[in-house]
């Protein structure tokens, strides 16, 4: 009995799941794209989670072209992986973490012309937790501030298609494949690699369940001056608090510190009237929003409530 006879054997017998290793492909589909965009997979590896003020200890992506109106993913175009030296030791948990070593980054600097060149063309940038790599990056490397963004970790809706965590390796390992993760490129190939699955409930497939969700506006609503006693509703309405958010007040005074949400276009009205029956009633309504699309989305800008 062959490889793919024992796996087949296997799994119809409803007792067993098979999962394949990750053996990233140059093509995943023959042709080319009708409506033809370069996408690049990224992920970085940082000396923490502060996105003001930890470094990149590596960056790694996977280019690729797919087409716009199928979301159908075509041929990987370049990967890249490399390290940079932060300028101070690695702490205990980043090592463990990542198993990058002081001695892997001393010296190491990122390859500016060859990651600019692919940022440059890319149409769309995609990350298993944008909000946080499209930060790092950004400052990096800020010509990224003009480009769309998407995030598979948050725009793809995997309670609905059954897979209880978004974790990317939980995710590949429900979507039939496994892969040795933590380093940065291994992580883009992984990513690259769940856009070309079919989606187990929806059918859909991955990659034009993201296009579709990314394409969406939404608005982030900034509860600006909200009643100390309304926190608990605000909370259980999906508000967060957002601590180092800067507004001005109506005596133009700053102040940090503010409730928000993001809401579908579809109920921006609905959201109007709660704010104002509810969190404002009876007081003069102060709350700001702003409209999020692809361009601005996990940006910081996103989460500044007086910002241009």
């Amino acid at each position: 009995m062959n490889d793919t006879d024992a796996i087949e054997h296997l799994q119809k017998s409803g007792r067993y799941r098979v999962l394949e290793r990750l053996n990233p492909p140059a093509r995943y589909l023959d042709g080319a794209p009708s409506t033809a965009r370069i996408g690049l997979v990224v992920d970085t590896e940082t000396t923490g989670i502060d996105t003001a003020r930890d470094k990149i200890i590596e960056l790694g992506f996977v280019a690729f072209s797919y087409d716009a109106a199928s979301g159908q993913v075509y041929q990987v175009l370049h990967a890249y992986d490399g390290f940079e030296d932060p300028g101070e030791p690695l702490s205990d948990v980043v090592k463990q973490l990542t198993g990058i070593s002081d001695a892997m980054v001393a010296g190491q600097h990122l390859n500016d012309d060859e990651i600019t060149h692919w940022l440059a063309q890319a149409d769309l940038l995609i990350a298993h937790n944008a909000a946080f790599d499209r930060q790092m990056i950004e400052r990096r490397f800020p010509l990224v501030r003009e480009k769309n963004w998407a995030c598979t970790l948050m725009e793809i809706d995997w309670q609905a298609e059954g897979i209880g965590s978004r974790k990317l390796d939980y995710i590949a390992f429900c979507l039939g494949y496994f892969f040795d993760g933590h380093r940065a490129v291994i992580d883009a190939q992984a990513t690259l690699h769940l856009l070309t699955r079919q989606l187990p409930q929806s059918g859909q497939r991955a990659m034009q369940a993201l296009l579709l969700k990314a394409r969406e506006k939404s608005k982030r609503f900034f509860a600006i001056g909200a009643p100390f006693e309304m926190k608990d509703q605000l909370r259980q309405r999906g508000y967060n608090w957002l601590a180092d958010a800067a507004f001005t007040d109506r005596s133009g005074h700053v102040k940090k510190g503010v409730w928000s949400k993001v809401v579908a276009m579809t109920d921006v009205a609905a959201e109007e009237l709660w704010l104002g029956g509810t969190v404002y009633a009876g007081r003069a309504v102060t709350y700001s929003a702003r409209e999020i699309s692809a361009q601005d989305r996990y940006s910081v800008r996103e989460f500044l409530p007086d910002a241009g």
